[in-house]
């Protein structure tokens, strides 16, 4: 630098402090930003790190923990409805009833009156009005019974035969007043004996006092194996057996 340059720069820098002290301030403050910069980054790296690490465990047991367990209600014991009891089987009506309906009649609901060895049916017509009665009675298989003769009480009648069955037909409809159809059949093989009689109601007329069968339908029934099956090897209309119009007799 020359001589006069340096003269005049004197005046410039003249009360202030030396350059060296001024240089050496500005790196020690650099140095010092550097090391605030650095604190900064690494504060904000732990605090990233440490959120992180919340996040995971927030996620991870968000994941792993079961869901609860489904609260069971107390089941209810189911309602059980008393259901009626079906009707016993009645094999003798099952053959009965097809056929009067046939000629628009009923049996009354609720029958038959029973006993040891008979059935008896009330039918009506379709407004429920009297039409008489079937009865049927099956007798002990250890005794012969006869097929009386209605013009000699002390006569057996000579049977028609059909499929190991014998039997006769009694139809009695003279009297308007009392019309009756019967037949008494007997099986062959084991002797069992069976009755069966329809009877138009008493005293009803001509027209509603005509039995409920023809003579046919009551030989039909008469010699239906469904009829002979119905009652017990045991069962014998004896004692309280309702009154045939043509009795069943026991042969000498």
């Amino acid at each position: 630098m020359s001589a006069p340059l340096s003269r005049l720069l004197e005046h410039v820098l003249e009360g202030e402090p030396p350059i060296g002290d001024e240089v050496d301030a500005v790196f020690r403050r650099a140095d010092r930003l550097r090391r605030r910069r650095t604190q900064a980054v690494l504060a904000l790296g732990a605090a990233t790190a440490g959120i992180i690490a919340v996040l995971g465990y927030v996620l991870t047991s968000a994941l792993l923990t079961p869901p609860p367990a489904p609260v069971e209600k107390p089941s209810q014991a189911p309602v059980l409805t008393a259901k009626p009891s079906p009707a016993p089987a009645d094999r003798v009506r099952d053959v009965i009833e097809p056929l009067v309906e046939g000629r628009e009649l009923r049996v009354r609901p609720g029958q038959p009156e029973r006993g040891d060895g008979w059935r008896r049916y009330e039918i009506t017509d379709s407004d429920g009005r009297s039409r008489g009665a079937v009865q049927v009675a099956a007798f002990d298989v250890r005794k012969k019974w006869c097929f009386p003769v209605a013009a000699d009480p002390g006569e057996c009648a000579r049977p028609d035969r059909a499929a190991g069955l014998e039997f006769v037909r009694y139809d009695d409809v003279d009297d308007p007043d009392r019309q009756v159809r019967q037949t008494i059949a007997r099986r062959l093989d084991d002797g069992r004996t069976v009755a069966v009689m329809a009877a138009g109601k008493r005293d009803a007329g001509a027209d509603r006092g005509r039995p409920a069968l023809t003579g046919a339908q009551v030989e039909q029934i008469a010699t239906d194996e469904r009829v002979f099956e119905a009652f017990g090897p045991d069962e014998d209309c004896d004692k309280g057996c309702p009154d045939f119009e043509t009795p069943v007799e026991e042969r000498d």
